[in-house]
């Protein structure tokens, strides 16, 4: 069997010939240099690391120095060039010094920055082409539309790209093509320098930025002028680039319930953020020398860009050459997020049917046994219960669990009276459910506070907190009424222990501001401080540091009560058996995916979204928790565990069905009673405070 004639690589004098030959001056407008040197085509195809059978998107071909190269080492080479003058006699170049390669070639005339995936479908090769129509030397290269039978899907670009334009064409092609797996470039030297660059650096800019969102850039070996015809100015370098995780993904971490980055996980989705990170670098990079909190002014309009920056650990008073493309990232996600929650801020107002001022109300009343001029003081403030609709739990540290969670208050809530007297401290329990409830009886709860010292509930030692500051000793008389099932997972001691200091705050005229009374909160427990806020928050450190957000879609959810209770340190106990030193938390933009499924209202991707890292031990210290769950998947609801249990949240697409449920989960054995509920809006505007400029 005759073996193929080996490739023949162009040298100097032939190149030379070849110009004379066909009148071909090269132009510095289309950035035309030709290598001359079979070396450095070998060179540059050994770092590209082509293999036989790679296929491989070849920019500017040229003469046709790299392409019969890239032929030696076996691949298949579709080769796009712009001038038709080369792309006319390239072909026949191919046949003459690879004849035996041929049919491995394929050539497209069109401008690089128009290139599409569509253009590489149906080609024939340069030998079908010859061996089809008869071709001879100086016939213009076939039109896209008229060749037959081939389907290309390149997975390396090796380029000898025009200085001109080189970074615009690999980032295009970058974007176009996604089977492009990893490329390797020659470049102008200066260009290279500033695709590697990382932050910090002199050189590193806007093309720094955009390479980093398809890959990791790393320099490869310099290219002498001298290999080039005609001689340019200045040295050339390779450039690798690896096509890595797609920045959406970072910091994306998959729960029992869900994964986040399924809200990304479109093609047109990609697209659209690809854009919306990519303006920003624009913005940021147009103002290089300002720093972030002024030079993102107008591009985070409406929002506040410090309060951005700040949200996503970024310093404002940082330059744009100090962040890392996640980053950017990062900031072009939240914007989005946050911009379509605002819009719910109308929708909620109408439609909470609750007190909007979170304020504890306080009322004078004349007592001539309290004081004379003064009369008693009753103050009355009230704080709502919450779900998690995200819970991430990082390791313990110095007794504590690292927390990343979104806080949901929900249309349940506990008020607290109180009411100053001369001396002594009385506490009084009261127990009732919203309208809806189904099965509902005190009892379990009352059970579950039987043993409880009223001098450890979290009511009574957040009003002592109060009277310490402002120096009151006389007694107290605090009124409880109870609507959060108790030990339940929905934070209604917590809920206690913030209306307890709204109202502390009022009736003993203490002054303290909500940012005040929320370092109170936190010395009481992690979830306290989201009592004073309501709402939608965010949450990261133990779960105390709070981040107001705009407001979800108002949802509805069913909750099913465990008739039995569960210690959260035991939770936390079983949790950390199962390995939670290996546990992430995430940031408040990586989870902006959440976010717009919450302020769109969209069960499909909630259900994929919602997470709990403390599910799976909740369900095995109370394993029927998973058949409530189960009934509660098959009647079309999104269940969950809420904290650390043991109430299973179910979120429904609307009111009906909500009550249907409730009733359904209300007959099982497991179940002690059922609320149909509805998210809450934050009770005091926090638009202004913390996002809007």
């Amino acid at each position: 069997m005759e073996e193929n004639p080996p490739v023949r690589l162009l040298t100097a004098s032939v190149i030379n010939q070849l110009c004379h030959q066909l009148d071909i001056r090269p132009t510095k407008q289309l950035g035309q240099n030709f290598v001359t040197e079979p070396s450095a085509i070998r060179k540059i195809v050994r770092e590209a690391g082509v293999e036989a059978g790679d296929q491989v998107l070849e920019v500017g071909p040229g003469l046709g120095s790299l392409t019969l190269g890239l032929l030696e080492a076996g691949a298949r080479v579709t080769a796009c060039e712009i001038d038709p003058r080369l792309a006319s006699f390239l072909p026949a170049t191919i046949r003459s010094h690879a004849s035996g390669a041929a049919a491995q070639m394929f050539l497209i005339q069109k401008d690089a920055l128009k290139l599409v995936p569509a253009d590489l479908t149906g080609l024939s090769s340069v030998d079908e082409e010859a061996k089809d129509a008869g071709i001879e030397r100086g016939r213009k290269a076939p039109d896209v539309s008229s060749v037959s039978s081939r389907d290309f899907s390149p997975k390396i670009l090796v380029s000898n790209l025009p200085y001109n334009v080189a970074v615009p064409v690999l980032l295009h092609l970058f974007a176009a093509f996604p089977s492009i797996k990893r490329a390797l470039v020659m470049v102008q030297k200066e260009v290279a320098l500033r695709l590697c660059a990382l932050p910090g650096n002199k050189v590193y800019g806007v093309p720094s930025v955009k390479i980093a969102w398809y890959g990791q850039a790393r320099m490869g070996s310099e290219i002498s002028r001298r290999v080039f015809y005609p001689q340019p100015n200045v040295d050339s370098a390779l450039v690798e680039i690896t096509r890595e995780t797609n920045p959406l993904d970072i910091g994306v971490l998959e729960g029992e319930l869900g994964n986040l980055s399924s809200r990304a996980g479109s093609a047109g989705e990609k697209e659209v953020e690809r854009q919306e990170v990519f303006n920003l670098v624009d913005q940021a990079f147009a103002s290089r020398r300002k720093m972030l909190r002024a030079g993102l002014k107008s591009w985070a309009q409406p929002l506040a860009a410090e309060s951005l920056l700040q949200a996503c650990g970024i310093d404002p008073t940082a330059r744009p050459e100090n962040l890392e493309v996640k980053q950017f990232v990062a900031l072009a996600r939240l914007r989005r997020a946050l911009l379509a929650g605002f819009e719910n801020f109308s929708e909620s107002a109408a439609t909470s049917g609750e007190q909007t001022d979170s304020e504890a109300v306080s009322a004078a009343c004349f007592d001539p046994g309290c004081g004379g001029k003064t009369g008693k003081k009753i103050g009355i403030a009230s704080a709502n219960a919450k779900i998690n609709l995200f819970l991430a739990c990082g390791e313990s540290v110095a007794g504590y669990h690292r927390l990343s969670t979104v806080f949901q208050a929900v249309s349940l809530k506990e008020t607290v009276e109180i009411t100053l007297q001369p001396n002594g401290i009385d506490l009084e329990v009261s127990y009732s459910a919203p309208p809806g409830a189904v099965g509902y009886h005190p009892g379990r709860d009352q059970e579950a506070l039987a043993d409880l010292d009223p001098q450890d509930n979290l009511a009574t030692r957040a009003f002592m907190l109060v009277a310490e500051h402002c120096g009151y000793q006389g007694g107290v008389r605090i009124q409880l009424n109870k609507q959060v099932p108790v030990a339940a997972g929905m934070a209604g001691g917590s809920a206690d222990g913030a209306a307890a200091l709204l109202a502390a705050n009022q009736v003993l005229e203490a002054g303290l501001s909500r940012e005040e009374l929320a370092e109170l909160a936190a010395s009481l427990g992690a979830d306290v401080p989201f009592g004073l806020y309501g709402g939608t928050c965010f949450a990261d450190r133990r779960g105390d540091r709070i981040t107001p957000l705009p407001p979800a879609k108002r949802l509805h959810l069913v909750v099913a009560v465990s008739p039995e209770t569960l210690p959260t340190p035991q939770v936390f106990k079983q949790f950390d058996q199962v390995g939670a030193e290996q546990a992430i938390t995430p940031t408040l933009p990586e989870i902006s995916p959440l976010l717009e499924a919450l302020y769109a209202g969209d069960f499909g991707s909630l259900a994929k979204l919602v997470r709990n890292d403390l599910q799976a031990s909740a369900l095995l210290l109370i394993p029927q928790l998973k058949a409530t769950m189960e009934l509660a998947r098959e009647l079309g609801g999104i269940p969950f565990i809420s904290g650390s249990g043991p109430s299973v949240i179910c979120l429904v697409d609307g009111a009906a069905k909500a009550e249907k449920l409730a009733a359904e989960l209300a007959q099982l054995e497991q179940v002690a009673y059922t609320l149909p509920l509805v998210f809450s809006p934050s009770r005091q505007n926090l638009s202004g405070k913390q996002w809007l400029a």
